[in-house]
């Protein structure tokens, strides 16, 4: 089967894609992206949460969570968390500054608010907006934003009531730190498409996007998120331009070996529930897609996994928590600058009846 002409079907049509039944696990005629390494991310429990913490880094004194992998250009953070509890997290209005922040609520109820969409002097308590899972909000913090975001579960014994989601941080250019804040949501629930094998017949797969792909969110650089649910035994080429770095995180992977670097081109799923597959640099135009595997035999569930992708911007950034946010900018002493600016806002708007403003505008 020749993998170009099906690539540019799914290209094409969100529709479509290349999917085909593996003849056995060592058919070496996928080709295409190869992945790097496989990491495991950091598993981190507490009241009413499950973490884990795929990528990040300390901040420039020290500061902060480690997590499994620095960073993913352009992704300089990612959580991905099961939410058992109402109100969660705890952090209150943080600022951010200097990058973009997308969630992907995969499932549940979530309540956001920022300095700038929101009235001045309100709180998340007295405004923001509700967003249903499966949806997507989106936060370029440019010169500088307060945020604050809850889950919101009523019933906590509720187990369809749990919030599902992941925490994305995307570095951007040092000219976009200067643009003002701008927050986006996805106002419908993304669409589900069904992927088919090329005759048309079985659905293999079930693709959303949540960023990317048409969906009503204007981002800075070329970003895509999707999430996926594969069927056993099926290989899906997804398409990733050469020029962009990501990973694929497997929520959900099972006894299937990994096969990947340069040994052979694409991947399959591994054998722990949460991993996180990091693409190999690439500069052949040939490798414009990824090929992932999915186990087969008696009993094997749908793999479910997100596919995370972007602009890769090769340039160096500083981050520096402040206030339970995080700064980011061109230079550690811009960074810690910048932080003592946001601490003050903080103290500011935390107050009662306070405002974070002009915190964004005048930086």
């Amino acid at each position: 089967m020749a993998s170009r002409g099906f690539n540019k079907l799914l290209r094409t049509a969100a529709v479509t894609a290349t999917v085909r039944t593996m003849s056995s696990a060592s058919d070496t005629s996928t080709k295409g992206r190869s992945v790097s390494r496989i990491v495991a991310p950091k598993e981190h429990r507490m009241s009413g949460a499950t973490l884990y913490r795929c990528i990040g880094t300390l901040d420039i004194d020290g500061n902060g969570t480690e997590h499994s992998l620095d960073q993913v250009d352009p992704f300089m953070l990612l959580d991905y968390a099961v939410v058992t509890k109402n109100d969660m997290p705890p952090f209150g209005a943080h600022p951010h500054r200097g990058h973009s922040v997308v969630t992907v609520l995969l499932h549940g109820r979530y309540k956001s608010w920022d300095s700038f969409s929101d009235p001045l002097g309100s709180t998340i308590e007295t405004s923001g907006t509700f967003i249903d899972g499966p949806s997507s909000y989106w936060v370029d913090a440019g010169s500088g934003v307060f945020h604050d975001e809850r889950s919101v579960i009523a019933d906590e014994s509720d187990v369809q009531q749990h919030c599902k989601l992941l925490q994305l941080w995307m570095t951007v250019k040092d000219e976009d730190r200067y643009k003002p804040a701008k927050a986006q949501y996805s106002t419908e629930s993304p669409v589900e498409h069904a992927v088919s094998a090329n005759d048309n017949s079985e659905v293999v797969a079930a693709i959303r996007y949540y960023v990317g792909d048409g969906v009503g969110i204007e981002t800075m650089h070329p970003v895509t998120v999707a999430h996926v649910v594969q069927k056993p035994n099926t290989t899906l080429h997804f398409p990733v331009d050469p020029a962009h770095g990501g990973f694929i995180l497997t929520l959900n992977g099972r006894d299937a070996p990994a096969r990947y670097g340069s040994s052979g081109h694409g991947m399959m799923m591994p054998n722990n529930n949460v991993d996180v597959f990091v693409l190999a640099d690439t500069t052949d135009q040939d490798e414009d897609f990824i090929a992932i595997q999915t186990a087969g035999g008696t009993g094997i569930p749908d793999t479910e996994y997100v596919i995370c992708t972007g602009l890769k911007h090769d340039q160096a950034w500083y981050k520096k928590l402040s206030a339970n946010g995080a700064i980011v900018a061109a230079t550690p002493e811009q960074a810690r600058e910048i932080g003592k600016e946001a601490a003050a806002a903080s103290a500011r708007g935390l107050k009662k009846g306070g405002s974070f403003a002009p915190y964004g505008r005048n930086i």
